[in-house]
């Protein structure tokens, strides 16, 4: 959550100002698909309970496995629950979904899955897909980070299929087996679209953030949210929970709490980004 505080001197409580993370769309599976059924038919994803070839949900008692073909979810609906193709200003915002790695699964060595949150330009059509490129490495495999190990290895691109181990793209090894989290933090970068994509682990350890940018991407061309799909799944079992939309919200400063803080002397303003 980011936050803009208002420093006062002399004074036990000042004005402040708190960034809102609104959350607009969420999903754990309880009860149904939760709109991972957007493409239709074979690209549906599955509803399964908890303990499903032997996977324990990330919460609760249900969770989701993709397609084959790759499963897909508007997050609720286009451009924030607009529509389709409707013309929308940019707004900060995250997705996130939580993605279990099963590292002692038994598949073959270079099996893939690619997984995009995709945005949309102003007029509220599809403007750029940003991408995970995972793939399953077994220990027979001799290149990129963890070679010579069963791991995971990640990195992030605008391409599907991607390659995970480019070297090029910083790429990553997960040695371990769980639910990992898969975040896209959407943002105003100096009048240009950025997009924060980081992977934390169960406990909400950071293992890696990469940061994609171009100066095609003017912000005034930005709009919503686009899809979020598993564009490319070669896993017999790709299970996945707990996915999500937030908004972040700017509130101005109250009339009351600016003249609080013009009365006991404001000192400064301070500004704090941290990816959660």
């Amino acid at each position: 959550m980011n936050r803009i505080s208002l420093v006062c001197a002399g004074v036990l409580a000042c004005a402040c100002t708190v960034v809102n993370a609104d959350t607009i769309y969420s999903t754990g599976f309880e009860s149904n698909l939760g709109n991972w059924d957007a493409f239709g038919g074979g690209y549906d994803a599955t509803r399964v309970a908890s303990g499903t070839n032997g996977i324990t949900s990330a919460a609760g008692g249900w969770h989701a496995v993709s397609s084959a073909a790759g499963s897909a979810s508007r997050w609720g609906g286009y451009n924030f629950g607009a529509g389709d193709a409707v013309p929308t200003a940019f707004q900060e915002y995250t997705t996130s979904v939580a993605i279990y790695l099963n590292v002692g699964g038994g598949a073959a060595n270079d099996t893939r899955f690619d997984f995009s949150s995709a945005i949309n330009d102003s007029s509220g059509n599809h403007r750029r897909d940003f991408i995970f490129n995972a793939g399953f490495y077994d220990s027979s495999d001799m290149t990129g980070p963890g070679s010579g190990t069963n791991r995971f290895v990640i990195s992030a691109s605008n391409n599907a299929p991607g390659w995970p181990q480019n070297p090029g793209r910083d790429p990553v090894a997960i040695s371990n087996t769980g639910w990992y989290t898969f975040e896209h933090h959407f943002y105003d970068n100096s009048g240009f679209l950025a997009v924060d994509m980081s992977i934390r682990d169960a406990s909400n350890s950071l293992i890696n953030t990469w940061t994609l940018s171009t100066p095609l991407d003017s912000i005034g061309g930005i709009g919503g949210n686009r899809y979020g799909w598993f564009a490319v799944n070669e896993f017999d079992t790709l299970a996945f929970d707990n996915a999500s939309l937030t908004l972040t919200s700017v509130p101005l400063p109250t009339t009351a709490g600016l003249a609080a803080a013009g009365m006991f002397g404001l000192v400064g303003i301070r500004r704090r980004r941290s990816v959660r």
